[in-house]
């Protein structure tokens, strides 16, 4: 018998394995390579959209070199505030009003411009009116009836409004405020009244309400000393008042009460350095009181309201 030739058959199956995780390790790669890094791909948000652009100001009428800030606040159609964008400012016309790229107009010329924010292609505007400034109230100017004036002594001080043109503006019903740099050397009242009370220089302030602004003004007023000034006076009481009502005397000098027989008292203004001891209730007798502060120091007799007198120390 002829031997037969042992046949071994191929190894398909292992073939078939090799392929198969072949296949699956290009499938893993085309997945990674479709996906990055495996996770699920995102949906970016949609683009936000203007719907309104809203632009204001305190005020829309402006005199030539005067400025205003305007704003612009840019909304969605559902009334969200859009934050991500700047506006572009423009102007109509440069020639009456510019604006900065921050939205502030300056006036340039009488007439009206309008002046838009645009942001995300969608515009807002105000229009923007320039006068000439004729009859608006721009400037104060203070003064005084006297400029200079004697220790102890009284001025009236005034404030009144100009335009650009330098034409003058009734204040009318604005609130004017006073005050003095150095109240020391010179007081005022909220009516305008100064008194000199120390030797030297101060400078007054009007400030004049005007909507939501402030216009101020100043003088000066130099307060002098008071020539000749005895070192010695006397004061008497003739009936209910101190006579004479106001007696100056030299720094360091004395002033001598004379009380007659009606009881009369004479007290200091305690908040002013410098004042004397009271002198309590007394009658038939004389009283001194020496003065080593210069200053303006009124005095009282609380028992008759009305009796008032000033003691004026001068270098």
């Amino acid at each position: 018998m002829t031997p037969s030739t042992a046949v071994v058959p191929k190894p398909i199956r292992a073939r078939g394995r090799t392929g198969a995780v072949r296949g699956a390790m290009f499938l893993a790669a085309a997945l990674l390579i479709a996906c990055g890094d495996g996770s699920p791909a995102v949906t970016p948000p949609p683009p936000i959209v203007v719907s309104l652009v809203e632009v204001s100001a305190a005020t829309s009428t402006l005199m030539r070199t005067q400025t205003v800030q305007l704003s612009a606040v840019a909304r969605t159609s559902a009334g969200a505030v859009v934050t991500n964008e700047l506006p572009v400012w423009t102007t109509t016309a440069p020639g009456i009003a510019t604006v900065s790229t921050s939205g502030l107009v300056t006036g340039v010329a009488a007439g009206t411009a309008t002046i838009r924010a645009t942001v995300g292609g969608v515009s807002g505007a105000l229009d923007i009116t320039v006068t000439t400034g004729a009859g608006i109230l721009a400037t104060v100017v203070v003064d005084a009836q006297d400029r200079t004036i004697p220790l102890g002594q009284l001025t009236q001080a005034t404030v009144n409004g100009r335009d650009l043109l330098g034409g003058a503006v009734p204040l009318g019903s604005r609130v004017i405020t006073w005050s003095s740099s150095n109240a020391a050397i010179a007081t005022i009242t909220q009516a305008g009244v100064v008194t000199g009370v120390g030797i030297g220089a101060a400078t007054l302030q009007a400030s004049v309400a005007d909507g939501a602004v402030a216009r101020t003004g100043t003088v000066t007023i130099t307060v002098t000393s008071i020539p000749n000034a005895p070192t010695t006076a006397d004061v008497v009481m003739p009936g209910l008042t101190f006579s004479p009502f106001e007696t100056v005397v030299k720094l360091g000098g004395t002033v001598r009460f004379l009380f007659p027989a009606l009881a009369h008292n004479v007290i200091w203004d305690r908040r002013l350095a410098g004042s004397p001891a009271d002198i309590n209730i007394i009658s038939n007798a004389t009283v001194s009181r020496v003065f080593p502060t210069v200053g303006v120091f009124p005095y009282t007799c609380t028992l008759h309201p009305g009796m008032d007198g000033t003691v004026i120390v001068t270098p």
